[in-house]
């Protein structure tokens, strides 16, 4: 028997980009999909049109606009 998918994380609450993907460290010490960065959209006119993952100082990682 495998002992478990995905790559175990040391701080619960952490964040990391993989790609596009947001990710959390989870209670289980694996880190978890909480948002996909390709996939957000513009809300009003003039907003980012794409997004990227990326480190916001004091707030971990989330998605940042990329280029308008």
């Amino acid at each position: 028997m495998l002992a478990g998918c995905g790559s175990p994380c040391q701080q619960v609450k952490a964040t990391r980009c993989n790609g596009s993907l947001v990710e959390l460290c989870g209670s289980n010490m694996k880190w978890q999909r909480v948002m996909d960065c390709a996939g957000v959209r513009p809300v009003k006119v003039g907003a980012p049109t794409s997004w990227v993952c990326g480190d916001v100082p004091g707030k971990g990682c989330t998605c940042v606009p990329g280029v308008k």
